[in-house]
């Protein structure tokens, strides 16, 4: 298995939400899943952002590893696309202990997704701009749209070929 990892870390953005990762942990829970994907929905605006361009929105659909607070912390702390991609990928990473693969993608553009071991999916938006966010175990990932750091970020275990992507377990 080859072990790549995709860095290009927005240092303020990682540095100002690492408190919060100090408390993500792994929930334990024996409810299925649709009862933890009503338990975890959340919906929180950008609180105290005063002065950014856009006002960042996120909603968390399902959360096994209970890393929300830290997503929606880094939505709120970036303000342009690529710094905001990057920093959802770098948060998410690291909230959930760096032990699964991160997909974010701008979704308005077209994907084909085949991911094993889904622990989060959350959207969020940047101005008209919704990103969707998942931290899984392995599987594929194939973006038919337009690449670049405002479009997409991924970060994991992965063997990259142009815009598909096959992710492993680490």
């Amino acid at each position: 298995m080859k072990k790549t990892i995709l860095s290009i870390a927005l240092a303020t953005a990682v540095s100002s939400t690492l408190p919060v990762f100090a408390d993500a942990a792994e929930k334990k829970t024996s409810a299925p899943v649709s009862t933890t994907l009503q338990q975890t929905v959340l919906n929180k605006a950008a609180e105290g952002k005063a002065g950014t361009t856009a006002s960042p929105n996120v909603n968390v659909n399902f959360d096994v590893l209970g890393i929300a607070n830290a997503i929606v912390n880094a939505v709120n702390s970036n303000a342009n696309r690529p710094g905001f991609v990057k920093g959802v990928m770098e948060s998410t990473f690291y909230a959930a202990g760096g032990r699964y693969n991160v997909m974010v993608f701008n979704l308005s553009q077209n994907y084909e997704d085949r991911f094993n071991g889904v622990k989060t999916f959350a959207t969020a938006n940047l101005g008209n701009v919704v990103y969707g966010i998942w931290v899984f175990e392995s599987g594929t990932f194939k973006n038919n749209g337009h690449g670049g750091w405002d479009n997409w970020a991924f970060r994991g275990w992965f063997d990259r070929q142009d815009k598909f992507v096959t992710f492993h377990r680490p």
